[in-house]
């Protein structure tokens, strides 16, 4: 049995996860960045954390409604990653999603990063942050599995990424469903032959996943 995954429902359903992904991995990121820039940048400054405010952001998968920002009680520190007053960083939301990306090496995680934070930091404090995201990066990648699924989705699309050049990419995209109904991205990657991308995703059996029940698969990309 086979299903594509670019039915509307499927993509709205998969759109959702991608933008709480994103919500959670900036989010993540402000954290490191605020402890970096009182460690490395300011440590001339004491550091008294007064938790989050609420802002809204658009980004490529959708619009994020309560995107927790880090501060602190004398607003010292601000976030780089995006502008305070532009709503709408629609690239912000797509390098992260690349940066989770099986198949995307450090050095160009490092770059993204860089490109995201601009010139405001130090080497040291992009690098510091560079390291916790890869770290980060790494333990979602390589987490355990559920034993067992109720539907596998498998999917493949093209998409233009800039490297060292410009190409066009096969992006995959696995996406679950547990027996309870609850649905989750187990991972993504990219690879320029399709075939040998597919071997990569269903490594998943190595994470600890057993069994199942039905697979959907859309025609692999050529």
């Amino acid at each position: 049995m086979s299903q594509s995954i670019t039915n509307d429902g499927f993509m709205n359903q998969l759109n959702d996860l991608v933008r709480d992904f994103v919500k959670d991995q900036l989010e993540t990121m402000m954290e490191e960045e605020r402890e970096q820039f009182f460690k490395v940048e300011r440590p001339d400054l004491k550091q008294v954390k007064n938790g989050y405010y609420e802002r809204t952001l658009d980004t490529k998968h959708g619009h994020i409604d309560d995107l927790a920002v880090p501060r602190d009680r004398n607003g010292d520190f601000q976030t780089e990653l995006f502008s305070p007053y532009k709503r709408r960083d629609q690239w912000v939301g797509e390098t992260v999603t690349r940066m989770y990306q099986k198949g995307v090496s450090t050095r160009e995680i490092g770059q993204m990063i860089e490109h995201m934070l601009g010139s405001s930091y130090s080497a040291t404090t992009v690098s510091n942050i560079t390291d916790a995201t890869i770290e980060n990066i790494e333990a979602w990648q390589q987490r355990p599995l559920q034993k067992r699924y109720s539907v596998l989705y498998l999917d493949g699309t093209y998409l233009k990424l800039r490297r060292d050049d410009v190409a066009n990419e096969v992006v995959y995209i696995v996406m679950v469903s547990r027996e309870e109904g609850y649905r989750e991205i187990l991972g993504s990657m990219v690879a320029r032959k399709a075939l040998l991308g597919w071997k990569d995703i269903l490594v998943i059996y190595e994470r600890g996943a057993e069994e199942v029940l039905l697979g959907c698969l859309t025609a692999f990309p050529a």
